[in-house]
């Protein structure tokens, strides 16, 4: 039995170990906003429905929740480009909970079923096995751990006995998830759409078709980014076609791994790998889904399995949590700045402002006066290069003022913010962006009223 392998029957151990009020209740705090990076920790539910109550009433010839839309939060993906995450109606989203966790066992036999010959490190429930039956609190920090363990520790382990990866991911995932390929994977398209069972809402995989949909205006195209439900129901979706190119990959003996919606598949040679694509290629679309061509590519191993950043950062990183002087920290930054402009789109920003401050978030640098304004300075200017650090780098701005003592830094800080927000004025004026983009960027006060009676959001004040 491989690595992948082993994974995968631990993590379904440990999911079929988790009671179904307890997912629920999971569901609908944790898992219902996105996550810390995109809204302020400050952002939690403090009210929600118990386990077992349902506001979409059942019944067999129909079946229909209101329509909502979809509160959107718009974070910076680049400088010129959002993601855009999703908050979704709070009694819709409690219904899709509960269905969840009252399925879970049928969800749990489509995602580890034992004839899949793709390997998933992406369950979106964090689970420890130090506490089996009791779901983790690190929600992020497990997706980190589950892709590190993939790409760069199951992944190579098992490259000796291969000659080529290939890399691909799914084109515009989350968007393109046609609501209807829900009951597809749950009770496949064959059955499905036969006439008798397309209205049948008995069944549970048309219910959460009809949940999403109702979710979303009454679209069937998409599913909101940052809510557990859709991690959950991505991973359904992609499960059942993992399930289907199974066979096929198993006859050309080919190890395929996934984390989301990225597939890395090792071959022996590059007609093994071109067929593999292929068959991914075909299983997708039989859920209305595409392949990305501009991120499909096969390399010769070892090259493809390292992250290029990571090696280049190694090679200029001090020892971790070293103090440094400030010649060092200045010839750090400079190497992390040339390294984001040979390989760009990468977080070895983040990995930086991590490796030079402490546990407690104080700097590992010099803060005296003669040094903090210039550090200031060249840190505001490191969050122009990755706007999406700029909560991280205002933070450690923060942790520096207060070590220091020196009111004169508040100068620098207050004229970077002044004219970012004039810039974000200007464009604002020019080119109607939306109140989401400023407030993401962390200058614009908004206050979610969105959640109505079953839940509530703390508002973000700053």
């Amino acid at each position: 039995m491989n690595k992948p392998q082993k994974h995968c029957l631990e993590t379904e151990r440990l999911a079929r170990q988790l009671k179904p009020a307890d997912l629920f209740d999971w569901l609908v705090t944790t898992g219902y906003f996105p996550e810390s990076y995109v809204l302020p920790p400050c952002f939690h539910v403090t009210k929600h429905p118990s386990f077992g109550t349902y506001f979409t009433q059942k019944i067999k010839i129909k079946f229909s929740p209101n329509l909502a839309q979809i509160c959107e939060v718009h974070f910076p993906k680049t400088d010129l480009t959002d993601r855009t995450f999703g908050i979704l109606d709070p009694r819709l989203h409690s219904d899709i909970a509960t269905e969840i966790a009252n399925n879970w066992k049928s969800i749990l036999d489509i995602i580890f079923n034992p004839a899949k010959r793709v390997y998933s490190y992406s369950f979106p429930i964090p689970l420890s096995k130090n506490t089996p039956g009791i779901i983790g609190g690190l929600r992020a920090g497990r997706m980190i751990y589950e892709w590190i363990e993939m790409a760069e520790s199951d992944l190579v382990e098992e490259a000796y006995a291969y000659k080529y990866l290939v890399r691909t991911d799914v084109k515009n995932f989350y968007p393109s998830v046609y609501t209807h390929s829900i009951a597809w994977a749950i009770h496949t398209r064959p059955f499905i759409r036969q006439d008798s069972n397309r209205k049948d809402f008995t069944l549970v995989g048309n219910r959460l078709d009809k949940l999403f949909q109702c979710a979303n205006d009454g679209c069937t195209n998409g599913i909101p980014i940052g809510p557990a439900v859709s991690d959950l129901m991505a991973e359904l979706v992609l499960s059942a076609v993992d399930r289907s190119i199974s066979p096929q990959l198993k006859k050309i003996r080919v190890l395929a791994l996934r984390f989301k919606d990225d597939y890395r598949i090792l071959c022996r040679t590059e007609e093994e790998g071109r067929r593999a694509t292929k068959l991914l290629q075909r299983g997708l679309k039989d859920f209305n889904l595409l392949l990305n061509e501009d991120k499909t590519n096969i390399a010769v191993l070892p090259e493809g399995i390292f992250r290029e950043w990571v090696s280049k950062y190694h090679a200029i990183r001090p020892k971790t949590k070293l103090r440094l002087s400030f010649r060092e920290f200045k010839e750090l930054y400079l190497g992390v700045l040339r390294i984001d402009q040979e390989v760009p789109g990468t977080g070895i920003i983040d990995r930086f402002i991590a490796d030079v401050t402490d546990a407690s978030y104080m700097p590992l640098f010099p803060v005296s006066t003669f040094h903090i304004e210039k550090t200031i300075s060249l840190l505001l200017l490191m969050a122009e290069r990755r706007i999406r650090s700029l909560p991280r780098i205002l933070g450690l701005v923060e942790a520096m003022m207060t070590m220091s003592g020196q009111k004169s830094a508040v100068r620098v800080v207050e004229q970077h913010l002044n004219n970012k927000l004039a810039e974000l004025f200007y464009y604002g004026t020019s080119n109607n962006w939306s109140e989401p983009k400023l407030q993401m960027l962390g200058f614009n006060l908004m206050i979610y009223r969105y959640l109505g009676d079953a839940m509530k959001c703390v508002a973000w004040s700053v």
